[in-house]
């Protein structure tokens, strides 16, 4: 779904102070009148949001206005964060931050300010609700540059299509700061994958705005998800990183060969498509000794971008991804491969006429072709946990393991349109 422009604020410092301090800092500045004002403004874009989002979840509701629904919703995520851009970055900083703000919390501003006192509490019961908007399908994009992502160095020719004598490229670069070449931040791996998928689920679903919990279900789609403080900082380190790569991405050749929109690329000579690897926005606040994140979508990621230009994109239910596995960086990346492999093969204008997946393209994937023979076994019992999972969820009826020798190679799925 379109997702509509946004202007949205800059990144603000983080504020080390607690959330009672900030709030009498912004009454000092703009007096409880003016705080007012921009808390009861803040509420009712919220609860604009929060009102389609009743209506969407609501069984009530004709499916024929699902649409038009999750349109308005997106519509009212957009003034929400037009209005942030409008207001002064303290304040800002102030509203993003209230949706992670307990009722303890609330209470001790209450003491503080009580002279905002209904603003406030009208303010701390709607806020929660932008985190709340979860997606209902993964997003995924099966063009050749997402694929050979892992892959990616600072300058790539990827072979898009072979056609008789002639081979269409499309170069991409990847570009960073000097630091990150040097630490080796720079290499990405399928891992990074999953989550630039998570980001652009979100962003499908009609919101921009994100927290790692939020981020982590539409990775693993677990309702409730709770994070170790090591998964919670890993997630965090890839996140800053890939705001902080560019990429370019050079379709002069695919618009020759007319691979791209003929409508779109008439007159152009050439077409490129150029940004951060995720754009995001970051605001970070400190409650009560306490460090909590939020990020917003700035604009639609370029690889997303360009697999949407190739209409090579693609989408299943979240509750595929809650196979009965402990999330981690090997299980998230390989459900996102699986689950690609699948559509692939599912889909008719793919031309695909094999129906097995090999272990040594899921070990090259994981980045475990070297791997010892525990990790590979372990990886392997991972695969069929996922594959008991899909063929319980109606999503592959069947599947069996293929062996050469005693040596297992690979999988062989069935799916309803292909019955054995």
């Amino acid at each position: 779904m379109p997702t509509p422009a946004i202007n949205h604020p800059q990144m603000p410092g983080d504020f080390t102070g607690s959330f009672s301090e900030l709030l009498a800092q912004l009454v000092q500045t703009y007096t409880w009148e003016g705080v007012a004002q921009f808390m009861s403004e803040c509420s009712g874009k919220i609860s604009q949001v929060q009102g389609y989002l009743r209506a969407l979840e609501d069984e009530a509701t004709p499916p024929q206005e699902q649409a038009a629904l999750l349109q308005n919703m997106a519509q009212a995520s957009g003034e929400y964060y037009a209005f942030l851009a409008r207001v002064p970055k303290d304040v800002c900083r102030f509203l993003v931050m209230m949706s992670g703000v307990s009722p303890e919390e609330v209470e001790q501003m209450l003491e503080t300010e009580p002279l905002v006192k209904g603003e406030l509490r009208e303010l701390a019961s709607v806020a929660p609700v932008i985190q709340s908007v979860r997606p209902k399908n993964y997003v995924m994009p099966i063009d050749p540059i997402s694929n050979k992502l892992a892959h990616l160095r600072e300058f790539n020719q990827i072979v898009v299509s072979r056609k008789r004598n002639l081979t269409i490229q499309t170069a991409v670069s990847i570009d960073c700061p000097e630091n990150m070449k040097i630490n080796g931040d720079f290499n990405l791996t399928n891992y990074e994958k999953s989550i630039i998928n998570g980001v652009v689920s979100i962003l499908e679903s009609g919101t921009s705005s994100f927290t790692i919990p939020m981020l982590y279900h539409a990775m693993t789609g677990k309702e409730n998800p709770s994070l170790d403080d090591g998964l919670l900082e890993d997630i965090k380190r890839k996140l800053d990183v890939m705001r902080t790569l560019t990429i370019n991405i050079d379709l002069t050749q695919e618009l020759k060969a007319h691979m791209i929109d003929p409508q779109m690329g008439e007159g152009l000579e050439s077409f490129t498509i150029e940004g951060y690897l995720l754009p995001l926005n970051k605001y970070t606040g400190v409650v009560n000794g306490k460090r909590s994140e939020m990020y917003q979508i700035i604009s639609t990621p370029p690889l997303h971008s360009y697999a949407k230009l190739k209409k090579q994109i693609t989408s299943v239910p979240i509750d595929l991804l809650k196979a009965p596995l402990n999330n981690n960086s090997t299980t998230i990346p390989l459900k996102t491969y699986l689950l690609t492999r699948i559509e692939g093969m599912k889909n008719e204008n793919n031309h695909l006429t094999r129906d097995t997946i090999r272990f040594s393209s899921i070990y090259r994937e994981l980045g475990a072709v070297d791997a010892d023979k525990k990790r590979k076994k372990r990886i392997r019992d991972y695969t069929q946990v996922i594959l008991d999972y899909f063929v319980e969820m109606g999503y592959i009826t069947k599947y069996e393991i293929i062996k050469e020798g005693r040596t297992i190679t690979g999988v062989r799925l069935w799916w309803e349109e292909k019955q054995p």
